[in-house]
């Protein structure tokens, strides 16, 4: 598998060449980037390896959570491309990164939520170990409607995180990305950016 990977939802977003072993070359992008600017940084990471889009046999995207205009973006270059390739695709939520990424030795016995602050006084949140009975799936809640005794992974800002919260240890992406990505379902039908407020 030759894999492009595409985050520019979140705040430590990159651009990647991946195979199912190593990344071979990575862009860090830690800004909201425009259309022009994701072109750029995707030749760029071509030139550090011998890599040609034609040789892409798979792309992976983050769909969200994350800026309106990053998702779009994102999400329409890697749609794009894929059809222009003639290659599959797959759209990968950022909390799925994140329960990946959790340092808990064991997944089974790991019980916390994925977060992540959207506005003054609301969040994103997910559930997993115990806590996914409660939310099974991301949803859209109000600060107040997050316990206050809980472990976490992801992207807050400083005045959502409560007393009494603990942050869950994750291990450096570059360890766990190609793993990952080598184990998602591709398809050839497009993605679709996901903004949370659905319904």
């Amino acid at each position: 598998m030759r894999i492009l990977f595409i985050d520019v939802a979140s705040h430590d977003g990159l651009i990647a060449l991946c195979t199912e072993e190593a990344i071979i070359a990575l862009k860090n992008v830690d800004h909201r980037i425009q259309d022009d600017e994701l072109v750029t940084f995707f030749e760029e990471i071509l030139k550090k390896t011998k890599w040609k889009p034609e040789t892409l046999t798979h792309i992976a995207c983050v769909i969200g959570p994350g800026g309106f205009t990053s998702l779009r973006v994102g999400v329409a270059f890697a749609n794009a491309l894929s059809w222009a390739l003639e290659i599959p695709i797959v759209g990968i939520h950022l909390s799925d990164i994140y329960r990946e990424r959790q340092a808990v030795s064991s997944k089974k016995e790991a019980n916390f939520l994925w977060l992540h602050s959207t506005k003054k006084h609301e969040l994103f949140v997910r559930g997993f170990g115990s806590y996914q009975k409660n939310w099974p799936k991301p949803i859209h809640v109000r600060l107040e409607e997050v316990p206050n005794d809980i472990c976490w992974v992801g992207e807050l800002l400083p005045e959502h995180i409560q007393k009494g919260w603990l942050n869950v240890p994750l291990k450096d992406i570059r360890d766990v990305l190609p793993g990952f990505l080598s184990h998602q379902h591709y398809t050839n039908q497009t993605v679709a950016a996901w903004y949370g407020r659905e319904g």
